[in-house]
């Protein structure tokens, strides 16, 4: 087979899973709704693939996610990924490939809550034990390290309060350590802040980048969908891992990720353009102590931010100026025109929540006790938005 060209990010977008052989000549693969794949010959039938890359069984793949996969792995330099029914799903094959009984795991504070939860709640009952580190952790990791650690757990920037490490010299602090003791320990990674436009985990010697496609990938908040983009070396293990759990995706779901992913580019380039507009204005803003947005240049993650990404989400925290009530912030956020609350981001409406740090969370910030909320900036007009923003800040100064 010819080796494909290398392309740009933005072309292979357009063109990457897009497969003949299931297109049909259709400009998007359809959905392959199907269980049972009927075979010809009987030889066809006992020909068991090892190596997951046709279309023999439901639950295992289909047309849809082996194209998905195929083109993730293309945006990540990935050997190959798996295509799961929700990030979390995503999260939870991932780790759980590499974790026994006795097994000692480092996690991020700044995890997304759940995932923290996958690790004490549910892993914890089989064995395996989790220590939690801060979010800006560095070289002295080595020294959490110990002959039990299989697997360390990161996501950048950090949910709701956006930290990023200086990525490079955590992961060598961690490769060191395990060389120094004779094991070998997982580095995952969840990218969906930035990835996998904006940031390539795989090329910082990352083993693992964990994507909750639900958000940029659909883009259109109508499917639960996760992506994990592996190494060849930890392929096996994770889609073993998602062969042993019954966890897939849906053909529908893999049909609108695809679909997502022709215009993610143009669309999450739009949304951090206009989230960069908001963050600055934010910061103006009398009843806001803090933006929390790496890209900012005042952010305490500026330097990693770009030091390493080359660009950014449109997901940011604000914290206020005082700890509200619920009562006081539903008359900002119950009269807001077009900020909605809801749960997830990354679609093409904005968002705002009040939030909350994750309950393994340590910190030495004053003001991350006072009121934090959440934003995320969609396709709307910036002059619109600033102005839905700027009446319920008015709302909030009048109680």
């Amino acid at each position: 087979m010819n080796k494909k060209k290398k392309m740009k990010p933005a072309t292979s977008l357009v063109h990457a899973g897009r497969n003949k052989l299931y297109a049909n000549g259709a400009v998007n693969i359809p959905p392959y709704r199907s269980s049972t794949v009927l075979f010809d010959t009987l030889e066809e039938y006992k020909a068991w693939d090892h190596a997951y890359s046709s279309f023999r069984y439901g639950r295992l793949g289909s047309p849809n996610s082996l194209a998905l996969e195929e083109a993730y792995s293309e945006l990540t330099s990935a050997y190959r990924s798996v295509a799961t029914n929700s990030g979390m799903s995503a999260i939870n094959i991932a780790v759980s490939a590499f974790l026994e009984q006795g097994s000692h795991a480092l996690v991020t504070q700044g995890a997304y809550e759940p995932a923290a939860e996958l690790f004490t709640k549910h892993l914890g009952p089989f064995g395996v034990k989790t220590q939690f580190i801060s979010p800006s952790i560095g070289k002295e990791i080595s020294d959490l390290i110990v002959p039990e650690t299989k697997l360390v757990y990161l996501e950048a920037p950090s949910s709701n309060t956006f930290e990023i490490p200086d990525i490079d010299i955590l992961v060598e602090s961690i490769r060191d350590k395990s060389q120094e003791l004779g094991t070998e320990i997982v580095i995952t990674f969840d990218n969906t802040w930035a990835g996998p436009l904006y940031f390539r985990p795989l090329e910082h010697d990352i083993d693992i980048e964990i994507q909750a496609a639900t958000k940029y990938v659909v883009g259109h908040s109508d499917a639960m969908l996760g992506l994990v983009a592996c190494t060849e070396k930890t392929y096996q293990s994770v889609k073993n891992s998602s062969k042993n759990q019954g966890i897939s995706a849906e053909p529908d779901a893999c049909y609108l990720g695809l679909r997502g992913l022709r215009t993610m580019a143009i669309r999450m380039q739009s949304q951090f353009e206009s989230a960069i507009e908001v963050a600055n204005w934010l910061e103006k803003q009398e009843l806001v102590t803090e933006v929390l947005y790496p890209p900012l240049s005042s952010s305490s993650s500026h330097d990693n931010w770009k030091k390493y990404f080359t660009g950014g989400g449109s997901l940011m925290s604000i914290i206020l100026d005082k700890k509200y009530t619920d009562s006081q912030l539903a008359v900002m956020l119950d009269n807001m025109e077009l900020f909605a609350m809801g749960y997830s981001w990354g679609g093409f409406e904005s968002l705002m929540t009040p939030c909350k740090l994750q309950k393994e969370r340590v910190s030495g910030l004053d003001q991350l006790q006072n009121t934090i909320i959440r934003l995320h900036i969609g396709l709307e007009d910036i002059s619109d938005l600033i102005n839905d923003l700027e009446s319920g800040f008015n709302r909030l100064k009048k109680i």
